[in-house]
């Protein structure tokens, strides 16, 4: 049986045990914290960063459809864009349009994305065309891993523009392919 002095130790041991493990656990933290490869200090970091939601990508067949938002995704955290569910809340809505046309034996990838505010006013129109390299029976076809990989990129490229500076916002539609007009115009 114990004394109550080896009680009394017993219990003076077991809170020294208990508080010398929160320490050693709020230094791991701590030191872990520090080590962190999370995003730079700014709005992003502070949970400010405006939120993104695409409403719809209209045009592109089912495999198409699957694989540019595979890329999109990737390019949308590369540049830290909060991307939300179409069904939430979000500081911005797109809707995106893409067209595939055959001109003089050469297929053209036009892509539009209409980026709208709060108010349901649009704040950006982002436009592009590729032209692809590989013929086939289908237009589509030529919509191929890599051209889908720069229609992202560049199409992330101008949303973190407007994502860091609302107020520089326009309408710049970004220069057709050495004479072509004909599927950019279509998506107009």
């Amino acid at each position: 049986m114990w004394s109550r002095p080896d009680r009394l130790a017993a219990g003076m041991l077991s809170a020294a045990y208990r508080v010398g493990h929160a320490i050693a656990a709020m230094l791991l933290t701590a030191l872990v914290a520090g080590c962190s490869s999370g995003p730079p200090p700014g709005p992003a970091a502070a949970g400010t960063a405006p939120t993104v939601a695409f409403d719809s990508i209209e045009g592109p067949p089912v495999g198409v459809f699957n694989r540019l938002v595979d890329n999109l995704s990737s390019e949308a955290e590369a540049h830290q864009i909060a991307i939300v569910s179409r069904e939430g809340r979000s500081q911005y809505r797109v809707r995106g349009y893409l067209a595939a046309q055959v001109v003089r034996g050469r297929t053209y990838i036009a892509w539009v994305w209409d980026v709208y505010d709060d108010d349901r006013l649009r704040t950006l129109r982002i436009t592009g065309e590729e032209a692809g390299t590989r013929p086939g029976a289908d237009p589509w076809d030529a919509a191929d891993e890599a051209m889908l990989r720069r229609i992202a990129r560049a199409s992330m490229d101008r949303l973190a523009a407007l994502l860091t500076n609302p107020n520089t916002a326009m309408d710049e539609p970004t220069e057709p392919l050495p004479g072509r007009t004909v599927a950019a115009a279509a998506l107009r």
